[in-house]
């Protein structure tokens, strides 16, 4: 085994606070359908007269959910990189290395699936109603079967929640990434580059399967894999530099999605998202991020993996009841509002029940998973 220490980037995890917090942001602000648009995908902001459309967009690019998970899956290759490279690249050590990862995501998500299906089958109605968006009707659209619960729970089916399909998308990378570290740790820089722009070119070519995109976000982790390698270039950006790009590249990093599509944005995205992970990492003369250690900030990344999870179902069920009891509401004069109540409400809920979740569920499962780990690599 190699003897690595891993190096704890504090900033992280107050990076990993605010991106939970805009993947419910960005949810919150999809639930009612708004007149003359769907939302801001693809539209020229210049159309939007009314100030509550002018909101509605500009809240929706702050919480602009796929930049959000194109951070996540950059930060999984990261820290992915980071936990092989204490493990002995062997049968053994791998096979404990997927032990230990399922260990870490899957007791939450289950959780998660568990009282969804509890819930479903003791009174659950799926309905739409004539202000619900045509995104909030998607979900929920199934009979929970027990076949159903088997397919959910093994992640052949992912209709429980808004944001499971990128805990599937980051468990199929990790079952692939000990041969993206094993080709890593042999290549020059310039080769990483390349082999990242062939698995982009592949993502819009053979990575392209119908029905299933877990590959096409391959590059991301990748990328998130090859960020160490260029650490002293991090170390060395002056902070008048740092200062004066990073606000133009998120303002991009935010906007350019709703200008292309997903894939496309989703490139330009991962390279801004490069250089703002490994600044956080490596950029010692960079203060503009020192925000990221605030404790607030700190508080929400120590338990974002479970309010990503749990944020949806709460914003689901809050929705519903809102639709149910409170029938005249000015949906389509106030829909600003109603969203900034939404988001306020659930994110607040979520958050209580995420601590709850944290605490009881999840550190269990981080602490089971690193005696497993220990247990694996003394046999």
């Amino acid at each position: 085994m190699e003897n690595v220490k891993p190096t704890r980037f504090t900033k992280l995890d107050g990076l990993r606070g605010i991106l939970s917090i805009m993947v419910a942001l960005n949810h919150s602000f999809m639930v009612v359908v708004i007149p003359t648009f769907a939302n801001v995908w693809q539209q020229n902001p210049l159309i939007f007269k009314g100030i509550q459309s002018k909101l509605q967009q500009l809240l929706m690019l702050l919480g602009n959910g796929g930049a959000a998970v194109t951070l996540f899956f950059l930060l999984s290759g990261l820290v992915l990189g980071q936990s092989l490279s204490r493990v002995n690249m062997d049968f053994k050590g791998l096979i404990g290395f997927w032990i230990k990862r399922i260990i870490r995501l899957y007791p939450v998500y289950a959780v998660l699936v568990i009282f969804t299906a509890i819930f479903m089958k003791i009174g659950f109605i799926y309905q739409t109603f004539p202000f619900s968006s045509a995104w909030f009707n998607w979900w929920m659209n199934f009979q929970m079967t027990f076949r159903e619960f088997i397919y959910n729970l093994l992640f052949i089916h992912i209709y429980v929640g808004g944001v499971t399909w990128t805990l599937r998308v980051i468990l199929v990378a990790s079952f692939v990434f000990p041969v993206f570290y094993l080709i890593n740790k042999k290549t020059p820089r310039w080769m990483d580059i390349l082999i990242c722009i062939l698995l982009v070119i592949s993502s819009f070519t053979i990575f392209n399967i119908p029905n299933f995109r877990d590959f096409r976000y391959l590059f991301m982790f990748y990328l998130g894999l090859m960020i160490p390698k260029f650490k002293e270039i991090f170390a060395k950006t002056p902070n008048w530099l740092a200062a004066l790009a990073l606000p133009f590249a998120v303002i991009i990093l935010l906007g350019f999605r709703y200008l292309t599509d997903e894939y496309v944005g989703g490139v330009i995205e991962a390279i801004i998202s490069f250089f703002i992970i490994g600044l956080a990492c490596y950029g010692n003369k960079v203060s503009i991020l020192n925000f990221l250690d605030g404790k607030i900030l700190k508080f929400f990344g120590k338990i974002s993996y479970s309010l990503y999870l749990i944020h949806f179902s709460v914003l689901y069920f809050l929705s519903k009841f809102m639709f149910q009891t409170l029938p005249n509401l000015p949906y389509q004069n106030e829909y600003i509002l109603i969203h900034i109540c939404l988001f306020t409400i659930s994110t607040l809920i979520a958050t209580g029940i995420s601590v709850l979740v944290y605490k009881y569920i999840e550190l269990p499962s981080q602490n089971l998973s690193k005696m497993v780990g220990i247990k694996i690599s003394v046999q």
